[in-house]
């Protein structure tokens, strides 16, 4: 009895170590891809590929990208890269990624995890996501939603928010006292009421108590548990297999935003009001005759407020959150943008969307936060057929996607950025902001498919700090250190940015 326990152990443990030792070569071979096709790729782990930090959560995916993109030699124009055995190809070089993303743009035209998803329509099918024939289509449709006209309607939406920020501000700080204020929530909070408006046409302000259940469910999307965290990750890497996990980008609240997006739809067709928002674009959509190949119907049209609430809330929210923390270590610059703020203020009594677009100091100030702290800090495309890189003998295969790394990378590279983890927002002053190289400073994408939200989302921050900064200072809070998250693919703090506020005289 004891001889046959002993040789099924046995059995077992030659059976398992047979599978380790095919599985070891397989790895193996399998990271001999870019070597084999002259691409220099470093030494790397035969499970976790380049990402045994990232894996084991210890850095997040974007920071190892950005430091691969800073380990080697700068003549190197493009490093190949395994995460776990699967290819993947990282630019380094501007001009290479001009061409990539400008030049030939038809060839890298769709982006690596826009893979049709059946289990998250909305997921898969909105304008950031969608393949390009589709997209080039909605694109058109929509943009007439982000033109300067437009701007100066959503402007009335920031400043109505930006009064709700305003009050609740003034309910938690009294005169003369440093209160700790956690300022990711704070400007969650209020891009949220705008974003609210603008993409799904509902009124929220989400300062109140109980904080409403819009406001919830959108917070909920970005809680990255560990299951939550694998089903995004396999979704930017292993795009095809995701299905598998029934992961979704709004996690689920589904329903929640479903049923919010067709109550304004439903009552926006019924009333025949237009208010300049997302939703009339989307109904005048909805109502063109649908062809087979752009069919924009149900959840296809859901997808498209879907994306502008999850892009445009965290974004902004984030780039507020890191700027007030950089004014907080550097009190000389915030001196300098709120004097720029209160020279308009105070000589208009309020703010008007012409006085935003002359305070250059603080949109500098914000251009600088959006290099060291860029919210989508990679950038991927997919290459639609072989494509030989000009000016090398590397082919690039079909369906290989190719990434550009901006923390820790481009944006921190000292070959573009001289000193580049110092805050100097003086880089982009008038004077020297044409030293900036194109394609190394990317914080809103480039070429064709750079964020068609961008203007917006720099209007909604400026108008977030100026109600800040125009009667409060921000100091740092020794008993709090703001850390990345590891786990996210988007750029956040991982417990929040919390900083001293106090209330100052205002027009002085």
């Amino acid at each position: 009895m004891n001889f046959d326990l002993l040789s099924v152990l046995s059995y077992i443990v030659l059976l398992a170590l047979s599978a380790f030792t095919l599985f070891y070569m397989y790895a193996k071979q399998k990271q001999t891809y870019w070597s084999k096709r002259g691409v220099y790729s470093p030494p790397c782990h035969w499970f976790y590929g380049h990402f045994r930090d990232a894996f084991l959560m210890k850095k997040s995916f974007p920071q190892a990208f950005g430091e691969m993109h800073n380990l080697v030699d700068s003549s190197i124009p493009v490093v190949g890269v395994y995460v776990m055995q699967k290819p993947f190809l990282l630019l380094r070089n501007p001009e290479v990624i001009k061409q990539v993303l400008i030049k030939d743009f038809n060839v890298f035209c769709n982006r690596y995890f826009a893979a049709q998803r059946k289990t998250d329509v909305i997921g898969s099918e909105n304008l950031f996501s969608i393949k390009y024939a589709q997209w080039k289509y909605i694109r058109s449709k929509l943009s007439p939603a982000f033109s300067s006209g437009k701007l100066k309607r959503y402007f009335q939406l920031m400043l109505e928010s930006a009064a709700n920020t305003r009050n609740y501000l003034k309910s938690q700080i009294p005169d003369g006292e440093k209160v700790t204020i956690e300022c990711r929530k704070l400007s969650n909070k209020y891009t949220t009421d705008v974003i609210s408006s603008f993409s799904f046409g509902i009124k929220t302000n989400s300062y109140v108590e109980p904080e409403p259940e819009f406001y919830l469910r959108s917070r909920k999307i970005f809680q990255l548990g560990l299951v939550r965290t694998l089903q995004i990750l396999t979704t930017f890497f292993f795009p095809k297999i995701s299905d598998y996990l029934m992961g979704s980008m709004l996690g689920d609240s589904n329903d929640f935003f479903r049923n919010a997006f067709w109550e304004s739809m439903n009552e926006r067709k019924e009333s025949g009001i237009k208010r300049g928002d997302i939703i009339d674009f989307l109904v005048e959509l909805s109502n063109e005759k649908q062809s087979q190949e752009f069919k924009f119907e149900g959840d296809h049209l859901v997808a498209q407020s879907a994306i502008l609430l999850v892009a445009g809330v965290e974004t902004s929210a984030v780039t507020i959150g890191f700027t007030l923390l950089e004014l907080a270590k550097h009190p000389e610059i915030q001196r300098r943008v709120r004097e720029e703020i209160r020279e308009k203020l105070c000589k208009d009594g309020q703010l008007a969307y012409e006085d935003v677009a002359v305070m250059t100091y603080l949109s500098q100030v914000i251009s600088e936060t959006l290099r060291l702290y860029p919210p989508a800090p990679l950038i991927d495309r997919l290459a639609s057929e072989d494509y030989k890189l000009p000016g090398t003998d590397i082919v690039i295969e079909k369906g290989t996607a190719v990434y550009a790394a901006l923390k820790a990378g481009l944006h921190e590279d000292p070959h573009y950025h001289p000193n580049p983890t110092k805050f100097d927002p003086d880089r982009f002053s008038e004077e020297r902001k044409n030293e900036i190289q194109p394609c190394t400073y990317m914080p809103f994408g480039e070429g064709p498919r750079v964020c068609v939200g961008m203007r917006i989302g720099q209007l909604e921050t400026m108008v977030g700090l100026i109600t800040i900064l125009s009667e409060y200072e921000v100091s740092l809070n020794p008993q709090h250190i703001t850390e990345l998250n590891v786990r996210a693919l988007f750029l956040a703090p991982a417990d929040g940015i919390k900083l001293y506020f106090q209330r100052i005289k205002t027009c002085q």
